[in-house]
C-alpha cells in the first residue's frame, strides 16, 4: 500500500508535545519534534493497525495504557523498559507503533497520527512510541504528568524537575541510595491528586555513576549493582532490579517541588514561590488543555503552592571531572 498517496500532512492541529532537547538514538539527533503531524483516513488507519499484532499493556495508576507494535522486536524492547510497569486488562487507550517500507507511523487518534519519514531500528521505534502514548495520554485524560523524578519518605512525596541532564536522575539514584523510596527518575503521575509510581526503566550515564560511587556513603546493595555496570558508556535499568522494595509505592499527595537550574560549581537552595519556577514547570508539563487554561489546571494539579529553587547539580560529571 502506497501510504504517502493516503496521507495528508497538516500544519500541527494539536499541540506540539513534549519539549527537551534531542537525544542521540540510533547513531542520529531526535526528539518527539522530529516526527511529522499527519492526519490518517479511517480505512487507512485500520489497514495499518491490522498490523500491529504484539501489544504491550502498561499499568499507571488506576489507567491500563495498551500499545500495540507491528514489530516484535520492539514491542520485546519496550516491554524490557517498562517491565516493571507492565499491566492487564482491558485498555483505557490503545497506541499504534507501525513500521511500513522506509516510514512508521505512531498515533492513538487517526486524526493526530505522527510520522517518522525514514528508515527505523528498535531503539527509535520504542522511544518515538513511548513519546507518543505518553503525550496523548495525558493531554487526553484527567491526570498531569510532569517530567520529574519523584521520591518518597516515610511523611513526604517529592518532585524533581529539570531539564535533560539537569542531574535529575543521578539526584533521584543518589537520594535512594540513601533510603528514600523511588517512585520514578522520568516522570511525576498525579492522578485524582495523588502521585502513583511511573517505574520506566532508568537510563543511567556514566559520569553521573562514577560521581555517585565516588560519593563516600557505607556500601550497599545499590552500589553493588551500580559497580556491576560496564565501566564504559551509559546503561539502563529497571527500578525494582536496582532498588528492589524501595521502588513504588501506593499513590500519595506530593508534598514539595523541587527545582534543578542552572550548573554553578557551588550549588545553592532557596525556597521560592511556585511562580517563580513557573517557567520551569510549564516546559516540563503534560497536560490537557491549552494556554492559560493549561498553566492553571497544572498549577493546580500539584496541590503545592512553593518550590524550592537548586542551582547546581549532584555529581553529574564527566569522566574527567569524575576522576
Amino acid at each position: 500500500m502506497n501510504s504517502a498517496a493516503n496521507t495528508t500532512t497538516t500544519c500541527a492541529p494539536f499541540a506540539p508535545g513534549p519539549r527537551g532537547p534531542p537525544r542521540l538514538l540510533g547513531g542520529m539527533l531526535v526528539s518527539f519534534a522530529s516526527l511529522e503531524p499527519v492526519q490518517l483516513a479511517p480505512e487507512q488507519a485500520a489497514a495499518y493497525a491490522a498490523s500491529a499484532e504484539h501489544e504491550v499493556a502498561l499499568a499507571i495508576g488506576r489507567a491500563t495504557i495498551a500499545v500495540r507494535f507491528s514489530r516484535a522486536s520492539a514491542a520485546a524492547a519496550f516491554a524490557e523498559r517498562f517491565g516493571d510497569m507492565l499491566g492487564a486488562g482491558t485498555p483505557d487507550m490503545v497506541a499504534y507503533a507501525v513500521e511500513l517500507p522506509g516510514e512508521s507511523f505512531f498515533w492513538v487518534a487517526p486524526d493526530r497520527a505522527r510520522r517518522w519519514p525514514h528508515r527505523i531500528d528498535d531503539v527509535l521505534l520504542v522511544f518515538f512510541a513511548d513519546n507518543v502514548a505518553m503525550y496523548e495520554y495525558f493531554t487526553n485524560s484527567a491526570d498531569l504528568g510532569i517530567h520529574a523524578a519523584v521520591l518518597a519518605s516515610d511523611s513526604l512525596v517529592a518532585a524533581i524537575v529539570g531539564r535533560s541532564t539537569a542531574g535529575k536522575t543521578t539526584t533521584a539514584i543518589a537520594a535512594a541510595r540513601g533510603g528514600l523510596t523511588l517512585y520514578s527518575d522520568e516522570r511525576c503521575v498525579i492522578q485524582d491528586g495523588l502521585v502513583v509510581p511511573f517505574l520506566r526503566a532508568i537510563g543511567i550515564r556514566e559520569g553521573g555513576r562514577m560521581a555517585l560511587l565516588a560519593d563516600p556513603l557505607p556500601e550497599s546493595d545499590v552500589d553493588a549493582r551500580l559497580r556491576a555496570l560496564p565501566a564504559e558508556g551509559d546503561t539502563v535499568m529497571r527500578p525494582r532490579v536496582l532498588f528492589g522494595q524501595r521502588a513504588g509505592g501506593p499513590p500519595r499527595p506530593l508534598g514539595a517541588l523541587f527545582i534543578i537550574e542552572g550548573r554553578d560549581a557551588t550549588p545553592s537552595v532557596e525556597p521560592c514561590s511556585l511562580y517563580a519556577v513557573f517557567a520551569a514547570l510549564h516546559e516540563s508539563v503534560m497536560v490537557r488543555g491549552a494556554g492559560l487554561a493549561r498553566d492553571r489546571r497544572a498549577a493546580r494539579g500539584t496541590g503545592v503552592s512553593t518550590a524550592t529553587r537548586i542551582t547546581g547539580r549532584y555529581g553529574e560529571l564527566d569522566r574527567k571531572d569524575a576522576r
